[in-house]
């Protein structure tokens, strides 16, 4: 088994992205450090790295992930990849950056059907609607994606975040968001 930490920006990123990779490689172990928000991501990601460093369950590989929040993701990436070089930080395995392009909730908006399962899991009773918008060009995904949660009554917590990442159809996200399959190659890379 293939051991993966991450390090992203809060809790409920960790829960989010530890299902997703999961999903995308069944023989991965997945370790989230999660920061309390981009500035701590941004000062603590190198610790964090040392961390794994010293860990004594071997890591195959570190992704640190971000959102971009409208800003040009690759430029975000470089930004990360100089911070690291700076921090003299020099971990044995190999470090990927990833900024989504906009926020976590555009991957979750992308498959309406995720939301209605969980819903359904959880007896309740009410219509998804898709959104028609360009995904990666929401500045602010969030608020699109509360109201497809109140659509079925379900609330806007960890578990069901990681519900709806668990259920939701990953070639329908990397259909509608395309930087995803970015997100993809990053974690088969290993």
């Amino acid at each position: 088994m293939n051991v993966f930490g991450i390090v992203v920006e809060g809790p409920r990123d960790a829960v989010v992205y530890a299902t997703i990779i999961r999903r995308i490689r069944s023989d991965v172990h997945v370790i989230p450090r999660p920061c309390g928000g981009i500035t701590a991501l941004l000062d603590r990601f190198a610790g964090w790295l040392k961390y794994f460093q010293y860990q004594q369950q071997q890591i195959d590989k570190v992704l640190v992930i971000r959102d971009a929040g409208g800003k040009d993701p690759q430029a975000l990436e470089r930004d990360l990849a100089e911070r690291l070089e700076k921090s003299h930080c020099d971990p044995p395995f190999p470090v990927h950056f990833y900024a989504i392009k906009s926020m976590l909730e555009t991957w979750l908006l992308a498959d309406e059907h995720a939301v209605s399962k969980v819903a359904e899991s959880r007896r309740r009773h009410g219509k998804v609607k898709a959104t028609n918008k360009q995904l990666e060009g929401l500045l602010d995904p969030k608020p699109s994606f509360l109201a497809m949660l109140s659509q079925v009554d379900l609330p806007a917590n960890d578990k069901v975040y990681e519900e709806v990442a668990a259920a939701a159809d990953l070639d329908r996200i990397a259909e509608r968001c395309p930087r995803f399959a970015e997100f993809r190659e990053q974690v088969h890379a290993c």
